[in-house]
């Protein structure tokens, strides 16, 4: 039955928001305009408050008034705000200052790797080169010894004959 009383008094009940400043109170049925007012006489250096309200259907009575916000907590929370954007300009400076090192080394390093490359295949090549003189010269070798030796052999027996 309390669960019942409890929607029965929130639907009788009537929000609203109230911008309480040194001059005046002003009441709002939309929060959005009553904070925009609050901003505006927050930035002024006026002491704000601003408050939600709840009013009575039946009758139009104030049931509570609650301060929601006020100046000194603006403050702040803005002082905090700036205090986060300032952060987070500085993260975005500093990767920014970070990535275009990180660009330029990157061209950098595969001018170098190219680079590497080249010099390991033209090592390559000269090595296969330098065998292969090896290896055509060995043969020349041979054919000479065995030329050589075929000639010795044979001069030895013209000069026994």
């Amino acid at each position: 039955m309390s669960s019942n009383h409890e929607s029965d008094s929130s639907v009788e009940n009537i929000k609203s928001w109230e911008v309480e400043f040194p001059s005046s109170i002003e009441e709002f049925d939309d929060y959005s305009k009553a904070l925009d007012l609050f901003n505006i006489k927050s930035d002024q250096d006026e002491d704000t408050i601003l408050y939600e309200v709840q009013k009575s259907k039946i009758n139009g009575s104030v049931i509570k008034r609650i301060p929601i916000l006020n100046t000194k907590q603006s403050k702040k929370r803005k002082e905090e705000l700036e205090k986060k954007r300032l952060a987070q300009n500085r993260n975005v400076q500093q990767q920014q200052k970070q990535a275009p090192t990180q660009n330029k080394n990157k061209p950098q390093d595969i001018k170098y790797r190219i680079v590497i490359l080249v010099i390991i295949i033209v090592a390559f090549l000269i090595l296969l080169y330098v065998l292969s003189q090896l290896v055509t010269s060995s043969d020349t070798l041979n054919a000479h010894y065995s030329l050589d030796h075929q000639l010795k052999t044979s001069g030895d027996f013209t000069s026994i004959a």
